[in-house]
């Protein structure tokens, strides 16, 4: 992923009221749209060239990610609320290259998954084969509605697994949101997984958390939560996946206790 700074023109500062709204609003719309991580972006005044203009520091998932070919819908609208208040966006540089983010997916992609944690500030959805995250722009950027809703499920998981976790308050409920299929989280998601392989036409999985169980040897021979399959991997994949339904489109962990 790449740091990159965003400068927008501003012809128009008598209606900087009015900007700064839409500006925050083109923010939410890029994340939605998966062409920006993370929650917490700067905005500030800004100059280039003698332009006075605003700043915008984000991350990207690729160098080309804020190019207009990678725009939904919601992003142009913004982009021409923007435009008729007096800002253009203008440039945007790339800073460097951030050590600390995962590396975005350049493999062919044959099977995908659902899949977050609370340190991950990547796209939710990864390349089944290397969990390499994958831009949702690069599958999602027709269907704004749906990957806006990605986003949310995974801040709602993200929200879950930190309260877990962090072990203290509301631990038990958050723990059944990311590990039963029977909780509101799951049946989101899983709606969401079901309507994602559809649009995209690739086979996707969502990964169910796992943790507790009796003894290895019991946790070894755990069936699928949904059919009672048997769907135990001979080999784990990515050393974390040790189940497997291609049936019930799910995956999960090795219980963590071992």
């Amino acid at each position: 992923m790449y740091l990159i700074d965003v400068f927008l023109q501003n012809s128009a500062p008598e209606q900087n009221a009015e900007q700064i709204p839409l500006l925050n609003q083109l923010i939410d719309q890029w994340r939605y749209n998966g062409q920006i991580i993370g929650r917490e972006i700067p905005l500030f005044v800004a100059e280039q060239e003698q332009n006075q203009g605003f700043g915008i520091k984000v991350i990207c998932p690729e160098e080309h990610s804020l190019l207009p070919e990678n725009n939904n819908a919601e992003v142009d609208r913004c982009l021409e609320k923007l435009q008729n208040c007096g800002v253009f966006l203008q440039s945007f540089q790339i800073v460097a290259d951030d050590l600390n983010s995962d590396e975005t997916n350049a493999e062919k992609l044959s099977w995908q998954v659902l899949y977050t944690t609370h340190l991950q500030s990547c796209s939710p959805l990864h390349n089944g084969n290397n969990l390499a995250p994958i831009p949702l722009y690069k599958s999602l950027k027709n269907t704004p509605h749906l990957a806006m809703d990605l986003i949310k499920w995974q801040e709602n998981w993200q929200a879950c697994d930190q309260l877990q976790m962090n072990g203290s308050a509301l631990e038990h409920q958050a723990l059944n949101e990311i590990s039963s299929v029977d909780s509101q989280l799951f049946k989101h998601g899983n709606a969401l997984r079901q309507e994602i392989e559809q649009t995209t036409q690739t086979p996707t999985y969502y990964y169910l958390y796992r943790i507790g169980g009796e003894s290895l040897a019991q946790e070894q021979q755990r069936r699928c939560p949904i059919c009672q399959g048997d769907w135990r991997l001979a080999q784990p994949i990515s050393d974390l996946f040790y189940f497997k339904c291609d049936q019930c489109r799910l995956v999960s962990n090795l219980s963590w206790n071992f």
